[in-house]
């Protein structure tokens, strides 16, 4: 699996948004203990975000605090094979969270805010 830095954002504030139990309220598939004490230990402390996790709330759209997160999950996946399934199901199992592209380019998925023009592709011209 391809881990990106979107879709570990997206996991992410949905965690933050919804606090850690509503977020896992699928509405009929059951999250494994080990995937939710997994993310707890990564961004949970006494039952309340860490300081990275807080961090990418207040700024969900900066770059560098994405990076950070995304760094942290796949550490914790290269220090154990078992996170990756762990994240897997996550994303398998948390309503809204899906990563449907991948090795792909010119893709936009989701809202674009922007002032001016935007342009996505390859020789799109804006006139």
């Amino acid at each position: 699996m391809i881990i990106t830095t979107a879709i570990v954002t997206t996991l992410l504030l949905k965690l933050g948004e919804k606090g850690l139990e509503k977020a896992f309220e699928t509405g009929g598939e059951k999250i494994s203990e080990g995937a939710i004490n997994w993310i707890k230990g990564l961004f949970f402390k006494d039952g309340e975000p860490k300081k990275v996790l807080k961090e990418l709330q207040e700024e969900p759209n900066n770059t560098n605090k994405q990076e950070i997160v995304k760094s942290i999950i796949e550490n914790s996946i290269e220090d154990n094979e078992n996170n990756l399934k762990y994240f897997e199901e996550l994303i398998e199992k948390i309503p809204n969270i899906q990563n449907i592209t991948s090795n792909s380019k010119n893709v936009v998925i989701g809202n674009i805010n922007v002032s001016g023009n935007s342009v996505v592709g390859d020789g799109n011209n804006v006139n």
